[in-house]
């Protein structure tokens, strides 16, 4: 695995970037047919562990470029990050990544002296990614029009292989809404009678997928119920 890619798969999982949803589904696929692994949903901890892994030992590099550059070139550590990225495009795409933690492996002031800084690194929690999190991996990896839409038919022909994740998806959204609902009607904390309130209201509020829960009907508004940021045609 690439810097570059490893870059984008982290922002994916870790900050949210839905861009990069083709390249993490290319990678689990990749995953996948590489070891043998059945499991979807494994394969996408293990690109995500493994990017991880790159990033770090990534980090890892920027810091010691930055701390030769500094002491060949006798400059402050500002000027020695902004050389590690003007010389590698890897480099530069940490530095896009993280800022503050490719300029804290340098370890050097503005000025010549140096602060010894320990950066923790982050801690990939042992769980698999959500199913709707999942099912927004397969979609957004989906061939697009020139308007950036799918259809409905790439999208049940993507999900149709996966029928008991794309109920849980389901499931976890309209969990979702209950619990929105139950604050949007301003109901004193959270009870199995409050909760069915919620519920009915997420019914009444999202009926395409209340559709979708109940009867496995795929439609358009409920993929975009299930995925506010999907654009999709009918």
């Amino acid at each position: 695995m690439n810097i570059e890619a490893a870059t984008q798969i982290v922002s994916y999982f870790e900050r949210g970037n839905v861009a990069a949803g083709n390249v993490v589904n290319d990678a689990a696929r990749e995953f996948m047919a590489e070891n043998g692994e059945t499991n979807y949903r494994k394969a996408l901890v293990e690109v995500h562990r493994n990017a991880r892994a790159e990033i770090d030992e990534g980090f890892d590099e920027f810091g010691k470029r930055g701390r030769s550059y500094a002491s060949h070139f006798k400059i402050g550590g500002s000027e020695a990050v902004a050389r590690v990225q003007k010389h590698d495009k890897n480099m530069a795409e940490l530095y896009e990544l993280d800022p503050m933690r490719a300029t804290n492996t340098v370890g050097l002031q503005p000025e010549p002296a140096v602060a010894d800084i320990t950066v923790p690194q982050p801690v990939i929690p042992e769980r698999f990614p959500g199913a709707v999190q999942q099912i927004g991996v397969m979609l957004f990896a989906l061939p697009r029009d020139a308007e950036g839409f799918i259809t409905l038919d790439q999208a049940a022909a993507a999900l149709a292989p996966y029928p008991d994740l794309l109920q849980k998806a389901t499931s976890e959204k309209m969990d979702y809404y209950a619990r929105m609902g139950i604050s949007i009607l301003g109901l004193p904390g959270f009870s199995s009678e409050n909760y069915n309130a919620g519920f009915q209201w997420a019914v009444k509020k999202y009926p395409s997928l209340a559709a979708l829960y109940s009867t496995g009907r795929l439609t358009s508004q409920s993929l975009r119920d299930l995925l506010p940021q999907i654009q999709i045609n009918d």
